[in-house]
């Protein structure tokens, strides 16, 4: 007898169909970015990804640098002062209506552990340590082109922690955006500190929710091993 053929996959509805592509293509962003080499993908590329974004989806965007970055978030400026493009603060918002969700992302677009060198197995595949702008920008993807009913807002504090002259030291003591002093033990721990200005600067709002994507530490994957993600959250029932 004649094999008989697969039947053929249709999809006969639109709204199922949109959902399906828009979350494909949601993925496929995240993981372009964050295979993306950090020659390419600097604190530039991360904010040329985001306004791409938000021309596609008539969002708006607003981006940090330089004098301005130093007086607001001096946290972030001091982690990415040191490399050749500097360090900014990626701020894009849509949405008129509905809850008010902020997610906030890593973007060290290479992190070399500053004068707290990592050797070289460590520092390879160290292009990833911006995954956690990735995830931002591929949500943020998702949700404007389902268009969902929200008021989104999408933090990336965006920086290279490369070693130079204006590198940061151990036991230097920076000013956060806070306004609380912060001692450095170990600059290879500078994703808290970024994270900390753009903490500082969403909660200046009131939000819905919050969630902040980060690719913090080594010591959770010693601790859950690689199938569990390290997750904190003061609400019991969204961290389930």
């Amino acid at each position: 007898a004649a094999p008989t053929s697969k039947p053929k996959l249709v999809v006969s509805d639109a709204a199922v169909f949109d959902r399906v592509e828009a979350l494909a293509s949601a993925t496929t962003l995240v993981r372009d970015l964050i295979n993306t080499p950090a020659n390419i993908l600097t604190p530039a590329g991360l904010e040329a990804a985001a306004r791409d974004l938000a021309t596609v989806f008539g969002a708006k965007i607003k981006v940090t640098i330089g004098e301005e970055l130093a007086k607001h978030f001096p946290a972030i400026n001091v982690v990415g002062r040191a490399a050749e493009v500097p360090p900014r603060l990626i701020d894009l918002t849509w949405g008129d209506v509905g809850p008010r969700i902020t997610l906030i992302g890593k973007g060290i677009t290479f992190d070399s552990g500053g004068l707290d060198i990592k050797p070289s197995s460590g520092m390879e595949i160290m292009k990833k340590d911006m995954g956690g702008a990735a995830h931002v920008l591929g949500l943020a993807r998702a949700v404007m082109a389902t268009a969902l009913p929200v008021r989104l807002r999408v933090l990336i504090p965006a920086a290279e922690n490369a070693i130079s002259a204006l590198s940061m030291r151990p036991l230097d003591i920076i000013d956060t955006a806070a306004g609380i002093p912060v001692e450095v033990g170990n600059t290879d721990a500078e994703g808290r500190l970024v994270l900390a200005d753009a903490i500082h600067l969403a909660t200046q709002e009131d939000n819905d929710l919050l969630i902040d994507f980060a690719t913090l530490t080594g010591a959770a994957r010693v601790a859950l091993g690689t199938g569990l993600p390290a997750l904190f959250s003061n609400d019991a029932e969204l961290g389930q």
